[in-house]
């Protein structure tokens, strides 16, 4: 039996699904084969899923909902479209070791490289277009939440937003799974004290012990444990936990990856996933860039109307390298040019023969820079 078909069995009535959901793992058209198969009658759906494609999970809610009596059980972690495909069984459940998360949908977002203002304004329109669209398939989905769980609108879009893992018990508090489904102990394990205390220490629950050999977990044994120890079990726990395949994340974009608070992006085949709140938060921070470069370009363009009246005035002021340069020849040329005699100064006669001119313009004259822009007015 080859590896799809191992992972996909079919046990008398029961269906299990594991994968992710799409073309190339749980498709619309694996589940429509399977449940021909296994013909009318109650069906148990086991569902293992990361989530995938929207499309492909609302089929399949659909083919559920027109079967009838099928129960839905999440074993382990299951997220995005493998709780859609939930929403179309007449019952779900979760077992309590597993957990449950909703988010926004994501899209794939493909715009980089060299980009001139025309290039810039049509990958903001592209933007735009696309934040539009997300809006569009959040707001559905997050409906479809409110009709097939009855929960309210705001609870169903906080939680999105909010794009957490939950645990068993509180999925089925929040009414997105209807039941808790027990894990059967096949035997009560003998835990010893030092064991247990790191266990209570680490605010885990502590495994049922054998009524033969009961234990008391004191704060000193709670106290006596070493951080050593503490990050030992820690680090075994997140080895038992954590994905074996680690998401690849592309670190490249370091401007970006700044700008919204993150070390990186999800690749998946040349291409990253990028959040609406991020989206919003790039749109923010482009609309800013574009209209300060407005702004740059108004005062460069002020600027130069400035110098161009300047140099208007003289040779020397045009000849001048800079702003600060041209400034200062129109400081030099004003301080060159001779003083002249007031007109008929105010309480003064308007005869210029009763004008009593008391300057000694003899020495004015004679004052060397006077002499050089006479010179030059000759």
């Amino acid at each position: 039996m080859d590896t799809f078909a191992q992972n996909h069995k079919i046990m008398a009535k029961t269906l299990e699904l594991i994968g992710e959901v799409g073309r190339w793992g749980i498709s619309m058209q694996f589940v429509k084969t399977m449940m021909d198969d296994l013909g009318k009658g109650p069906i148990v759906v086991k569902c293992t899923s990361l989530g995938g494609d929207l499309n492909h999970a609302l089929k399949i809610k659909e083919m559920f909902e027109t079967h009838g009596d099928v129960t839905l059980e999440y074993v382990g972690f299951n997220a995005s479209a493998a709780t859609i495909i939930g929403h179309g069984a007449v019952k779900s459940r979760i077992r309590e070791d597993s957990f449950y998360l909703i988010h926004k949908p994501s899209i794939w977002v493909d715009a980089w490289g060299n980009m001139n203002e025309d290039d810039l304004d049509q990958t903001i329109n592209d933007l735009i277009a696309q934040k539009k669209e997300a809006e569009v398939f959040t707001l559905s989905v997050a409906q479809d939440y409110v009709k097939s769980r009855g929960i309210d609108f705001k609870t169903v879009m906080n939680l999105m937003k909010e794009s957490r893992w939950l645990s068993a018990k509180e999925a089925v508090e929040l009414g997105l799974v209807d039941e808790l489904v027990p894990v059967k102990t096949k035997e009560k394990v003998a835990v010893s004290n030092e064991t247990a205390a790191k266990m209570k220490a680490l605010d885990l629950p502590v495994p049922v012990m054998k009524e033969t050999e009961p234990i008391e977990i004191t704060t000193e044994m709670v106290n006596k444990m070493d951080e050593k120890d503490k990050k030992s079990l820690f680090q075994m726990l997140m080895d038992i936990f954590s994905p074996k395949n680690k998401t690849e994340m592309k670190k490249d974009f370091q401007q970006i990856n700044t700008l919204l608070k993150v070390e990186g992006f999800e690749e998946k085949e040349g291409n990253v996933i990028v959040s609406i709140d991020q989206m919003k938060s790039l749109d923010a921070e482009i609309k800013t860039i574009t209209e300060n470069a407005a702004k740059v370009s108004e005062a460069t363009n002020a600027l130069q109307l400035v110098l161009d009246l300047l140099d208007d005035l003289d040779p020397t002021v045009k000849a001048s390298a800079d702003a600060a340069a041209k400034v200062a020849a129109v400081k030099a040329k004003l301080a060159a040019r001779p003083a002249a005699a007031a007109e008929n100064p105010q309480g003064g006669s308007s005869n210029p023969a009763e004008v009593k001119d008391e300057t000694d313009w003899n020495t004015i004259d004679n004052l060397p820079h006077n002499k050089i822009a006479d010179a030059e007015i000759i």
